[in-house]
């Protein structure tokens, strides 16, 4: 658990610098944790991430003292569970359209008083090496709650949702709301940026963190200046791409040093 790390970022006005991982990679996880990201996010609702492979990561993790944030497949309080007991230090919620969403994904992260969160001693309660008592006031304190916003049938309950307690940010799936919006695919479309504005704009005057897709890597800056505090870094894509470039232009060079070959050679 070091939600606490990046729970007190957030408070405090600062980014917070992600890069993730929609497949099992634990070696890869050890290489990011090198990486100096503040996080490291792992898709469980889109890529074939199970309980176990997350545990792997999380271990792995461990290692570099990085924090994991799990994207999970469900708003379900026993589902959340299972993702937590292998020592995560976030859940980011789908699909948080309404207050009633942030709050059942608030309660089912929290032990009580404040939420509804089953005990059992799970990795992270061994590996510390605390009580019962002691471990759930800690795994409270410290476990981060980010709801996802993507549907534009919530506009209307943004304010609310900013407001409920313990709800540590809102971040806008542009994609998923485009496709809400009649515009799959688009989601750079002005009339969803407009909405992706004004969830911005209610997390600001709520003191909500706020963050949502970058365009591109460029995009990134843009996204400060406009006070977004959770940022995604496509480390993967950004290396993909550095590596076709470079690619491309070793291929013109070679081609062109054959050419220059061919010639000496007559």
């Amino acid at each position: 658990m070091r939600g606490k790390r990046i729970r007190d970022k957030l408070r405090a006005g600062q980014p917070v610098f992600t890069t993730g991982l929609t497949f099992s990679a634990p070696r890869l996880v050890e290489m990011l944790g090198r990486s100096g990201v503040d996080q490291l996010f792992l898709d469980a609702e889109h890529g074939p991430l199970s309980e176990r492979d997350c545990e792997e990561m999380v271990r792995a993790a461990d290692l570099y003292d990085l924090p994991i944030l799990v994207r999970v497949p469900t708003n379900e309080p026993h589902v959340i569970l299972r993702y937590l007991d292998v020592g995560t230090s976030g859940i980011m919620v789908p699909r948080v359209t309404t207050r009633a969403d942030a709050v059942r994904a608030v309660r089912a992260v929290r032990y009580p008083p404040e939420g509804e969160r089953g005990f059992a001693p799970g990795r992270a309660a061994e590996l510390l090496g605390l009580g019962p008592v002691e471990y759930m006031a800690r795994a409270n304190q410290e476990t981060f709650v980010l709801g996802l916003f993507e549907d534009v049938a919530g506009l209307d309950d943004v304010e609310a949702i900013c407001q409920v307690e313990g709800l540590d940010g809102l971040f806008v799936g542009a994609f998923d709301l485009a496709s809400t919006m009649g515009l799959p695919g688009q989601p750079w479309h002005a009339d969803v940026q407009a909405i992706v504005e004004r969830v911005r704009l209610a997390c600001r005057a709520h003191r909500m963190p706020f963050g949502t897709v970058p365009r591109d890597r460029a995009d990134l800056s843009a996204q400060i200046e406009r006070g977004c505090q959770i940022l995604f870094l496509g480390t993967l894509q950004w290396g993909i791409e550095a590596t076709r470039r470079a690619a491309e232009e070793l291929t013109v060079l070679s081609r062109q040093s054959s050419g220059d070959q061919s010639q000496s050679d007559r």
